[in-house]
């Protein structure tokens, strides 16, 4: 389960199981890039989503 921390630290801690996903994800992602999903309609709209940056993503594990 996620927790959101005060202002001063704008992360979030995630369990292991949830990062591994996030990396497997990752990879599908990529894959679907090289079998060009980029071309179709959906993918330009998460791109343009992200592109916005009215979300942020953090794909490094925090190391404290």
């Amino acid at each position: 389960m996620a927790r959101l921390k005060k202002d001063l630290h704008k992360y979030v801690e995630i369990r292991e199981e949830d990062y591994l996903q996030l990396v497997e994800n990752t990879m599908i992602v990529e894959a679907m890039k090289l079998a060009g999903v980029e071309k179709l309609p959906l993918w330009k709209a998460v791109r343009r989503i992200l592109d916005d940056r009215r979300i942020e993503i953090h794909v490094k594990p925090v190391n404290r």
